[in-house]
């Protein structure tokens, strides 16, 4: 081997190497007490993975196999951020329900159809998020009725969606199955509920 005039020394990569991603950092366990930035995906050190709009339920899956997440973001022509769609979007009941309302196929249905558009997500401000614990995160998911809650920063007069809290992830860290409330959106869903 030859020595560099700064003192590095190249030495022969080991057989069984691996590359290191922030998806093989490992998520590590939590308390209720620990603070709730622990139990979130931060944008910063984990790249979120897009899809545009009109991309059908195939190539969604296919780009969700491929990067090895259950979660896109869906974004409109011009790359502004529009929606997010998850597997169970596209794996569940929402495409026959698309079709038995609107016609066409399944082939038919794009990112548009299926995503939860920004206006129906919520969010938690960083500063709170910074100054919250995990026990506050497990409360706020499982009164959101969603899987998943944004966290947003504002830098200046740019907003940012800056991470991301998910059920299963928290659950997974935490070592408990968090279940998101069931709020009735209507009046025949709590009838349905109180019967």
């Amino acid at each position: 081997m030859v020595a560099f005039e700064r003192g590095i020394h190249p030495q022969a990569v080991p057989a069984g190497v691996t590359l290191f991603t922030p998806a093989h950092a490992a998520q590590k366990n939590v308390k209720e007490n620990d603070p709730a930035r622990d139990v979130m995906t931060d944008l910063r050190t984990v790249t979120p993975f897009q899809i545009e709009s009109s991309a059908s339920i195939e190539e969604i899956n296919s780009k969700m196999i491929a990067c090895g997440v259950r979660l896109l973001f869906v974004n409109d022509l011009d790359k502004h951020l529009i929606g997010l769609i998850t597997a169970t979007d596209i794996l569940g009941e929402k495409p026959l329900l698309h079709v038995t309302h609107n016609g066409g196929t399944r082939e038919d249905i794009t990112a548009h159809d299926l995503m939860t558009p920004l206006n129906k997500l919520e969010g938690i401000p960083l500063s709170q998020v910074l100054n919250s614990q995990v026990s506050d995160i497990v409360d706020a998911l499982k009164d959101c009725r969603r899987h998943h809650m944004l966290v947003l920063e504002n830098r200046d007069d740019d907003k940012f969606v800056r991470g991301l809290f998910s059920v299963t992830q928290v659950s997974r860290q935490l070592g408990i199955e968090i279940t998101p409330s069931e709020r009735a959106e209507s009046f025949a869903q709590l009838n349905k509920a109180l019967a």
